[in-house]
């Protein structure tokens, strides 16, 4: 794997930015061309300046913006086609590899995107053979979630690579785009098509183009499987600040001592144990690692992020472990079940005192053999979790507890209280049966978003709470032995999660993750773009806090990561402290103005 950069070429400081690529740890540079125009002779001048004073391997992503190589007009199809064989020609000496996109079908034509597909195949060979008189790879690149574009699943692509039948075209794997499509497994199952990756993320909704590690892409398991191509990985960010961030979490991937690399390796370790008490050590190892990542400046979320990854897997191998047991003795259960998690652990945003917040659901079909069956099962694993370190539930809200082991229409109908909707409304699969949890969830959020006074309610305990913040001190109270603790759960993070999933449910949005549900809330217009980085900033803030709270009150022997000492913080720390909490304080206003309920009212 080669790390390369996107760039434009259309003036001198362009040359000096791509000049500068190698200082700042790239070899290769994918030099871009939005446009439709023939290069002119500057533009190829330039590309020469390049290519002589630097040691870059170059790539060309070809035009894209009023080309269509799909069309059904044969006008279109040919000049598109024309020019990007022509901008082939022109770049013939300088690069390797060129990238070019798929087109998209005429919504107005019957049958369209079949004879989408297969002008893309006939342009793409008149490309191939074109490129091969200089020994150029083609590489297609697939689709965003546009609806007519040719190219969104892997199959549809190997349908192009099937039809065009040439040697030298490859895929050019957008992982942006396959993960806007839901799709990026089935592209890595086929890693021999790849020539080229475009890396970048976004929050699974639009083509944000986001530094790598500041989406949701998982890129620690992206990176295991494609780490030992020999092919340019390509990082397309809008500017090179953020291009230099992402080369930082990248180099972090493939580093042994990179928080990464560890995680990587604490997951294999959990997917070989053997018992779920083989566990325990590797839980300690997760809390060592997460320490760590806080010395190194490491945000909360990516906290959030080590400890959720370590306990799904956790659930999933106990599971697993608990199931082949049960097996050698009892056999299987006759109908299916599916494990959900809830809380902070449906949210996966879990720190490492989070506790196990389980509900399983059973078929049903489900006869009294199965409950039996389902009920060894629940016991056995929220013990054998427990065994590893992932603590029990203190409101028992677990598989365990029959209260919330049952079928769909019985767990929803045992929700009694307010709060037990807002716990359970953070609900997503983790094992089993995915169908049956689908069905789960959406049965539960229809319920919660149908029931108007359940996002009141939600609204009203977020506003009428005290955010803990006057003027520019904290509330301060008294916590084991300490007389100057701050409760940032109670005065901040609960204040800010309730405001969230309060317009949250009000908007129908099933997201369960804090970070999720407020891309969406920017997506409807409720939240704008600035206002969505201040919120991510906030939580962000809080969690990290709330994390080197945990460390610094288990040096002095209690375990919480509730109450916080600001003056152990840093200057840095507990001014953005500070700072989230105002935000928590906007966001109750957002909530107030949404509701049309003021404070005062209450």
């Amino acid at each position: 794997m080669r790390l390369s950069f996107s760039h434009k070429l259309q003036s001198e400081s362009d040359i000096r930015s791509i000049q500068s690529l190698e200082d700042n740890g790239f070899s290769c540079c994918e030099i871009f061309f939005a446009d439709r125009e023939s290069l002119d002779e500057q533009t190829l001048n330039m590309i020469d300046e390049v290519s002589a004073t630097t040691n870059l391997l170059l790539t060309a992503h070809l035009p894209y913006k009023n080309i269509n190589i799909a069309s059904v007009y044969p006008y279109v199809w040919e000049s598109s086609t024309d020019i990007l064989c022509k901008i082939i020609d022109d770049v013939s000496d300088y690069v390797e590899i060129v990238t070019v996109h798929t087109g998209y079908a005429s919504p107005s034509i019957s049958g369209s995107m079949d004879r989408a597909v297969e002008n893309n195949i006939l342009a793409l060979a008149k490309m191939c053979d074109c490129a091969s008189q200089y020994d150029l790879m083609v590489g297609v690149e697939n689709a965003m979630n546009e609806r007519f574009l040719v190219g969104k699943t892997f199959s549809e692509m190997e349908r192009l690579f099937n039809g065009v039948d040439r040697g030298n075209l490859g895929l050019t794997l957008d992982i942006g785009h396959a993960h806007l499509t839901g799709n990026i497994e089935d592209y890595l199952d086929k890693k021999e098509y790849i020539i080229e990756i475009h890396a970048h993320d976004n929050f699974g909704y639009s083509d944000e183009h986001l530094p790598i590690g500041e989406g949701k892409i998982n890129w620690a398991s992206i990176y295991e499987l494609v780490k030992d191509l020999d092919c340019p990985w390509v990082i397309e960010n809008k500017c090179m600040d953020d291009a230099l961030k992402s080369i930082k979490y990248v180099q972090g991937l493939s580093s042994e001592s990179g928080t990464y690399f560890r995680l990587n390796q604490l997951i294999r370790a959990i997917r070989s144990a053997n018992s779920p008490r083989a566990l325990l050590s590797v839980n300690n190892d997760m809390i060592d690692l997460s320490e760590n990542a806080l010395k190194l400046g490491g945000t909360g979320s990516i906290v959030n992020y080590i400890v959720s990854s370590c306990r799904d897997a956790m659930a999933c191998r106990v599971s697993e472990l608990v199931l082949e047991d049960l097996e050698k003795t009892t056999g299987q259960p006759k109908h299916k079940f599916a494990l959900i998690a809830t809380g902070s652990f449906g949210r996966a945003e879990m720190s490492v005192e989070s506790d196990q917040d389980t509900v399983l659901v059973l078929d049903d079909k489900a006869d009294e053999k199965d409950r039996e069956y389902l009920r060894i099962f629940s016991e056995n694993l929220v013990n054998g979790l427990a065994s590893a370190g992932f603590d029990k539930c203190k409101g028992n809200m677990m598989a365990s507890n029959p209260k919330w082991r049952g079928t769909t229409s019985e767990l929803i109908s045992h929700l009694d209280s307010n709060y037990e909707r807002s716990v359970i409304m953070d609900s997503r699969y983790i094992f089993g049966d995915r169908p049956l949890a689908n069905r789960f969830l959406k049965t539960l959020h229809y319920k919660l978003h149908t029931d108007p006074w359940y996002a009141i309610e939600l609204a009203i305990s977020a506003i009428n709470a005290e955010v803990g913040l006057e003027g520019d001190s904290l509330k301060i109270e008294f916590f084991a032995d300490a007389e100057d603790a701050f409760n940032i759960k109670k005065y901040g993070f609960r204040i800010f999660s309730a405001s969230v999933k309060a317009l949250s449910a009000k908007y129908g949005i099933t997201k369960t993750n804090i970070a999720d549900r407020l891309w969406k809330l920017q997506d409807l217009e409720v939240i704008d773009k600035e206002a969505f980085k201040r919120y991510m900033f906030a939580y962000d803030q809080m969690a990290r806090v709330m994390m080197i709270g945990y460390v610094h009150n288990i040096k002095r022997g209690v375990v919480s990561n509730e109450f916080v000492q600001p003056y152990l913080l840093s200057k840095k720390d507990r001014e953005g402290l500070k700072e989230a909490l105002r935000i928590v304080k906007e966001l109750q206003g957002v909530c107030s103005s949404q509701f049309a309920i003021a404070k005062s009212m209450l």
